[in-house]
């Protein structure tokens, strides 16, 4: 998720401080006001529509500054509850893998090593086999005897040797259904997730473009504010404004889905196997 990083600064103050009473704050609007009043006024002229974008910055002010402050502790909230969903997330993946585990790798080694004990003989069985049909293809008769005398010979071990394979891939192939079978109500609680990981990945998208266009309004306002132009510095608070409330319903949006995570990580801590 974009880390919200707060409200570009105005004239060298932070927006994001904490302010100590209604008379500290209307003093800040006042500094702003007499920077816009105060600034060079080339091709900006004091009509009534430029008094009135310092109207609209004045009254706009205080709703901001709170917009700003609930914004930012409902995206502290969020990164909260994503950082305990992560690690939920992970130490139910970790106990699941835990399942009969030492089990399976007791099994597959075993099964591992008797694949490779009668490796050779059951490749020499198969070689012959192929050999024995190229012979008889090209009507090769004689030869064909010799191969299937010696296939023939090896045929006893052979036939113990996969026998023996069978037997221990069959159990590890067994060990791993029960396995499967023990994890299974727990990974289906875990269902869920997946798609609303999907859909925050895809909110996530949205909500970096929103701040990115708040991020860009913010340094027109700057600049605005700098050039003693009233009427565009406005309409740059505004613009902030507007995207800080799509950026504050999205977060709670997330915030939502965050908390189905959550739910559903609940439910699978308490069908994982015992």
């Amino acid at each position: 998720m974009f880390k919200f990083m707060g409200f570009t600064n105005w004239r060298g103050m932070e927006v994001v401080t904490p302010f100590s009473g209604r008379a500290v704050r209307r003093l800040f609007v006042l500094v702003i006001l007499l920077s816009l009043c105060t600034s060079p006024m080339s091709g900006v002229s004091a009509d009534s529509g430029w008094d009135a974008a310092l109207d609209e910055i004045h009254n706009l002010y205080t709703d901001y500054t709170g917009l700003q402050a609930s914004l930012k502790s409902d995206l502290q909230r969020n990164q909260e509850l994503r950082k305990q969903n992560n690690a939920a997330l992970a130490a139910v993946n970790k106990q699941l893998q835990a399942t009969n585990a030492a089990q399976l790798t007791k099994l597959k080694a075993a099964a591992e090593a008797v694949q490779k004990k009668h490796a050779p003989l059951l490749d020499q069985y198969t070689a012959l086999s192929k050999q024995i049909t190229a012979a008889r293809k090209v009507s090769n008769l004689k030869s064909a005897t010799v191969l299937e005398l010696k296939r023939n010979k090896l045929k006893a071990a052979a036939t113990a040797a996969r026998a023996e394979v069978k037997k221990a891939t069959s159990a590890l192939a067994e060990a791993k259904a029960l396995t499967a079978a023990k994890n299974k109500p727990a990974k289906d609680a875990l269902a869920p997730i997946t798609l609303l990981k999907k859909q925050i990945a895809a909110q996530n998208k949205l909500f970096s473009a929103a701040q990115s266009e708040r991020t860009e309004a913010d340094k027109r306002y700057k600049a605005a504010v700098q050039a003693g132009d009233a009427t565009q510095a406005a309409a740059a608070m505004k613009l902030s404004y507007n995207r800080m409330e799509e950026i504050r319903t999205m977060t709670g949006q997330l915030y939502g889905w965050e908390q189905q995570i959550s739910t559903a990580l609940r439910a699978a801590e308490l069908k994982l196997p015992k």
